[in-house]
């Protein structure tokens, strides 16, 4: 996948999937909370979808994970921690942080053929 943004998408949208899932399996905790989290969840996809404000909502949603569902944090996808940044940005290891600068400057001097999801597995080691 050579785009950067519909990397972030695909990641977020199977994120997604499993949040749902997630939620619909935790019944020991409140129903308002999970609803509010579905909610979010939901309006940070459209807002992805539409390519608008979904930086703030996506930031929102990931530290609500971490702060009403810590048993789930495990399966928070480290890109989309990066991907949304901000307060987000607390979460990830500084290694972890020094392979995302490596990988987005990799991409941006590649320009416009650059292959993002080729160039995290360089910089991440996984080829």
């Amino acid at each position: 996948m050579k785009d950067r943004f519909d990397y972030h998408l695909q990641v977020f949208q199977s994120f997604s999937s499993t949040l749902n899932a997630f939620l619909n399996q935790t019944p020991d905790h409140d129903e308002q909370s999970r609803q509010e989290t579905a909610d979010l969840l939901a309006l940070t996809g459209s807002a992805l979808e539409e390519r608008s404000e979904y930086l703030e909502l996506g930031q929102r949603l990931l530290s609500r994970l971490v702060s009403h569902f810590p048993a789930f944090t495990p399966h928070i996808p480290r890109e989309l921690l990066w991907f949304f940044g901000g307060d987000c940005l607390h979460y990830l290891a500084d290694d972890e942080i020094e392979k995302f600068q490596l990988l987005e400057e990799r991409y941006y001097e590649a320009g416009e053929n650059a292959d993002y999801s080729d160039l995290r597995a360089q910089a991440f080691g996984l080829h």
